[in-house]
């Protein structure tokens, strides 16, 4: 690549598929897997790929996990989130067209924001040019953002639209043990359960509690159980 963006720098360590609890997205992640896959062979299957769904769904995950794997295969993938859209310019996507993975997140953000729309619309065309890919994540689907530009809109749903379902109370639950196991934490189901009561149950909450008891719990070497938590509790009072 021409140049390097250091916003690849903010890629989650925790954003990987292994961390990632499909449920009922298991075919959007499938679809998401072969994509990657494929690049990693030298061609994308489809030349957008577009996730929607509310806070909370995993959008964000997803992108950076697909970014993180496209990369650890050896291919160049770059991650863009609009979020940080003030501190961002329409030039950045120039040449962007040399990686093989486009990763933008949060595209409701460049809604009647004609420059980055047109921007976004030329960075679609040069990645099917190179065969290479965007995936692209938002709240809803393409013709839903309130776009200005009617072609971006269309350029946007030209591969599959996946719309991602939120966890269920007892999905969320196995999805804390699951990201516990891969920490290297054993946490008991009576514990997550535990959790769930008492504390915030949106993920980015639970996955936040998660790292603040992997440090308590190195820390006194004990092992996550319902007094081990009471105690973190009594301490924070």
């Amino acid at each position: 690549m021409s140049r390097q963006l250091p916003l690849n720098l903010r890629l989650k360590d925790s954003s990987s598929f292994e961390n990632f609890l499909p449920a009922t997205n298991r075919e959007a992640v499938a679809r998401l897997h072969a994509a990657v896959a494929a690049l990693a062979r030298g061609r994308a299957p489809e030349p957008v790929l577009f996730l929607c769904g509310a806070p909370g769904t995993g959008r964000t995950h997803l992108l950076q996990a697909a970014c993180r794997e496209a990369q650890s295969a050896g291919g160049s993938a770059l991650y863009i989130p609009f979020s940080e859209i003030a501190a961002l310019a329409p030039a950045m996507l120039e040449d962007l067209e040399q990686a093989a993975l486009v990763c933008l997140d949060d595209i409701e953000r460049i809604a009647g924001k004609t420059d980055w729309e047109a921007a976004v619309f030329a960075l679609c065309e040069r990645l099917r040019a190179s065969g290479g890919m965007l995936l692209v994540a938002g709240a809803r689907p393409p013709r839903e953002l309130g776009l200005q530009l009617p072609d971006l809109a269309t350029r946007l749903g030209w591969g599959p639209v996946y719309a991602l379902a939120p966890l269920g109370d007892d999905e969320r639950l196995e999805a804390v043990r699951l990201r516990a196991r891969n920490r290297g934490l054993e946490m008991p189901e009576e514990v997550a359960r535990y959790i769930l009561a008492r504390y915030p149950r949106d993920l980015d909450s639970l996955f936040a509690l998660l790292n603040r008891l992997d440090v308590a719990s190195l820390a006194e070497q004990r092992r996550l159980t319902i007094p081990f938590l009471r105690s973190i509790e009594e301490q924070k009072t």
